[in-house]
């Protein structure tokens, strides 16, 4: 099993210091030179027991004692570092400086013993006079020391040589502040040689030396003249070399303003361009070596490192379709080795997106915000650290996130509490599990927030392949963060998604700013909508049934004069209270068969207001004065998430209305379906669904009205196959019943399957349209219509008297069936102590008169 790295690794015991000093990490020659430093400079054996030396260090330092040797041919007289903030310069010029005052301290290291190998030493030169210049520390005022008071560059350059003796060289100079010239240099030179001269910060003295004025000039100007008599001196002079540090460009020179700054950034370098030797302290990937060296006490055996990179190499290998194929090479597969514990796109990231930044100092920002790291990492000690990556950058420690603040803007402290200490975080909680544990969302949005530092727009944020580069670690599927990354997109409010990159900036993006459109709509207002959108989804567009949306109560549903589909009120969607409500209805109309009835699902209330309120914010913001003022993207998204939100409503109400009922004798019974949208209303949807189960038809067969009413038997009244089609709930639905009546009865008198009588008048062949509309039709056996014969004798009558109780109906059922279309006449009573009678008395008495069978109560 691969060890995390908090197993493994051992930092330097001050990264764990309660008040760390961050200031540990940023190198000042001045301070170094006076004694004021952390031991980690001003010590020399400590100093280089931590410092990783780059080729390009021993190559510096060889060249430079090479050249205070004297050997012939070796070595530079003239050295500009030049590197963009925190490149190395500094420190490597604390190098110089220990090894010219302390040479013991580099003799005894691996590098020391190289250098005297390749210069054919024993042992390193001694009593070499170092003058550092550092323009952070010296006062273009000039400061008094030693009974003298020095005032210039030139000053300070033979008093730190030679203290007074050389001062009095130029004291006359140093004086007037005008430069003693390249001759009265080069004397004082070979005066003090082997002499090494290490000038830091330059630009910043020139910017603090303009304010200085010396005649019809400034000191500045003086100043600029003096390096141009001294690099012109260090190059005739043997025994000494001239270092300086330059920035890489204007953006690293203060100056009021930036034509100042680039002015006075192309004097210097117009001064040294002739004799300079350009050096590039550290290389690309011997950072790694720097920050480990800086920041480790051990990183562990070999072993150790090979098998994390192995288990991280055959992650990217098995996932290969979700990572960038250069991270599969064996020459990535050889960084990470070097760059352990660190994964190298961490380095990267900080050296090569933010180090052009130039508020972020590269190699000392990078330690600086490392250390933090390390201290953050090594109190929690996360399960999956198996390598440092970017996203165990946890914004969460004050400390860390002042640093990534600082390269951003004030207002990102606020944006990260809200959109990644707070919003990312909830995503994680509500997906649970390993998104929760493994911190998968918070991560997502750390990363895009430190890919969103650059001092390139055009390489602003990053893509999801680089995201999950930054985020994922074995034994997580890559394709979560696809998921984290949709709810990013919707639920935070500074992150932005453009050209496929995630980024943030501190201006709103969509969500925050249809949020607070969100937040000005009435409740009322969600209300009305959601009917609309509900009466537009419910149809009929091109249905059988006629519909009834959401009605106030259970009696505004009036009595139905063909087939209607109600749907109840959203309110309605627990159960208990759709059943009784329905049940309500059901028993208070007469044509109950006609009704077929929606109600809405328990869960997806909520869903719908979130998305109807939504919706409306959308609609407020495409008529306000805010979307002009958006961008093409902006816009065009503010529209399209419109028309989807149109949409997500219309399928959320579909899926709300899935239950359907019918009436039943007792109340309700559920038909058991699943509608189908493809496009159809809910009405539509249902007449399909109805007609599949042969539930809903559109025309009535004659052959239908003659079995069912046993019309072929005896009379069967209009009437009577009105109420029973529409009052009772064992026959299909008739979509629209009386023209299908109409249209059954004229085909069976044309078809002789029975005759009509209305009015006394007797039809066999053909019914008038105006006949069919009459309410005293009657439908006939076909025999009943032919004439009369003279009646036979009739037959010895008889007289039946039955008694009986509730438990034993079923004869007494059977015996009228059996009388059923014949010429007899009857009487019951029905004697009841039970009371049942009285409390369905409305009940009975619609269904006699629906038949039109005289009563009457006693």
């Amino acid at each position: 099993m691969n060890r995390r790295v908090w197993e493994v690794c051992e930092p330097h015991s001050d990264v764990f210091a309660r008040d760390m000093d961050l200031s540990m990490f940023a190198a000042s020659l001045h301070a170094v030179d006076a004694g004021t430093a952390d031991r980690d400079y001003t010590e020399p054996e400590r100093f280089f027991a931590r410092t990783f030396m780059t080729r390009s260090l021993e190559d510096v330092l060889e060249r430079v004692l090479a050249r205070l040797l004297g050997q012939p041919g070796r070595g530079a007289p003239i050295l500009r570092l030049e590197t963009p903030f925190g490149g190395g310069k500094t420190h490597t010029m604390v190098a110089l400086y220990h090894a010219a005052r302390h040479p013991e301290a580099v003799e005894g290291t691996g590098a020391g013993g190289r250098i005297l190998e390749r210069l054919e030493l024993q042992n390193l030169p001694r009593g070499i006079q170092v003058a550092v210049l550092d323009g952070v520390g010296l006062d273009p005022n000039g400061r008094t020391v030693d009974g003298l008071h020095i005032r210039t560059l030139w000053g300070e350059l033979a008093y730190r040589l030679g203290r007074k003796p050389l001062y009095e060289a130029v004291r006359a100079s140093d004086e007037a502040r005008t430069p003693p010239g390249q001759d009265r240099l080069a004397d004082l030179l070979r005066s003090a040689r082997p002499a090494l001269i290490l000038m830091d910060e330059v630009m910043h003295y020139l910017a603090k030396a303009r304010a200085v004025r010396v005649g019809e000039t400034s000191l500045s100007a003086q100043s600029l003249a003096f390096l141009r008599e001294l690099t012109a001196a260090v190059a005739e002079s043997a025994q000494t070399v001239l270092v300086l540090a330059l920035p890489a460009s204007a953006l690293e020179v203060p100056a009021e303003d930036q034509a100042r700054a680039e002015e006075l950034f192309q004097s210097v370098r117009k001064v040294v361009g002739r004799v300079e030797l350009v050096e590039t302290p550290v290389a690309q990937d011997e950072i790694f070596g720097v920050l480990k060296q800086r920041l480790f006490r051990s990183v562990g055996d070999d072993r150790t490192a090979r098998r994390a990179v192995e288990a991280f190499t055959d992650y990217y290998e098995n996932f290969a379709r979700f990572f960038p194929e250069g991270i599969r090479s064996p020459q990535y597969r050889e960084r990470m080795r070097e760059a352990y514990p660190f994964h190298p796109e961490l380095v990267d990231l900080l050296v090569q997106r933010w180090g052009p930044h130039p508020q972020f100092q590269r190699t000392r920002g990078a330690l600086r915000l490392l250390a933090l790291v390390l201290r953050r990492l090594w109190n929690q000690r996360p399960g999956s650290a198996y390598l440092i990556q970017p996203h165990h950058i946890d914004l969460v420690d004050r400390h860390i996130r002042a640093e990534v603040v600082r390269l951003l803007d004030g207002a990102f402290e606020a944006i990260i509490a809200g959109d990644i200490l707070g919003r990312a975080r909830e995503i994680d909680r509500e997906l649970g599990g390993e998104y929760r544990r493994e911190q998968l969302a918070e991560g997502a949005a750390t990363g895009a927030l430190l890919y969103s530092i650059s001092s390139g727009a055009e390489r602003q944020g990053c893509n999801e392949e680089e995201l999950r580069v930054a985020l994922l670690r074995p034994e997580i599927n890559p394709a979560q963060v696809s998921e984290v990354l949709g709810r990013l997109r919707s639920g935070l409010w500074f992150l932005r998604y453009r050209d496929h990159r995630y980024f943030f900036t501190a201006r709103p993006n969509l969500n925050k700013v249809i949020l607070d459109f969100e937040q000005s709509i009435p409740d009322e207002r969600v209300d009305e909508s959601l009917h609309d959108h509900l009466l537009q989804v419910a149809g009929p567009a091109r249905s059988e049934l006629q519909v009834l949306v959401a009605p106030g109560d259970a009696e505004a549903v009036g009595e139905p004069s063909r087939a209607t589909l109600v749907l109840l009120p959203l309110r309605l969607s627990d159960p208990d209270e759709a059943r009784a409500w329905m049940a309500r209805v059901v028993g208070r109309v007469t044509s109950r068969n006609l009704l077929v009835f929606l109600a809405p699902e328990k869960t997806h209330e909520g869903a719908l207001r979130v998305a109807v309120r939504r919706w409306l914010a959308l609609q407020n913001l495409q008529k306000s004065r805010t979307l002009q003022e958006m961008d093409r993207e902006d816009q065009d998204a503010v529209r399209e998430q419109a028309r989807d939100k149109e949409s997500e409503i219309q399928a959320l109400l579909f899926s709300t209305y899935q239950r359907m009922f019918r009436p039943a004798p007792d109340g309700v019974t559920e038909v058991r379906a699943i509608l189908k949208r493809d496009g159809k209303t809910l009405a539509e949807a249902v007449a399909a669904t109805l007609k599949e189960k042969g539930l809903l038809i559109e025309a009535l067969s004659p052959t239908y009205l003659a079995e069912v009413f046993r019309v072929r038997e005896r009379p069967v009244s209009l009437a009577e196959v009105q109420t029973v089609l529409a009052g009772s709930p064992d026959h299909p639905i008739v979509a629209d019943p009386r023209p299908a009546l109409q249209e059954a009865i004229r085909a069976g008198v044309t078809q002789g399957q029975f005759a009509v009588r209305a009015g006394g008048e007797v039809f066999t062949e053909h019914v008038p349209e105006e006949v069919l509309a009459r309410p005293d039709l009657v439908l006939l056996p076909q025999e009943a219509a032919r004439p009369v014969e003279a009646p036979a004798p009739a037959a010895v009558g008889a007289v039946l008297r039955v008694a009986g109780s509730g438990k034993n109906l079923y004869p007494i059922s059977k015996l009228l069936e059996q009388l059923q279309g014949k010429e007899a006449s009857m009487e019951i009573i029905v004697r009841d102590s039970s009371g049942v009678l009285t409390q369905r008395r409305d009940e009975l008495e619609r269904l006699l008169n629906d038949y039109g069978v005289s009563h009457e109560w006693d």
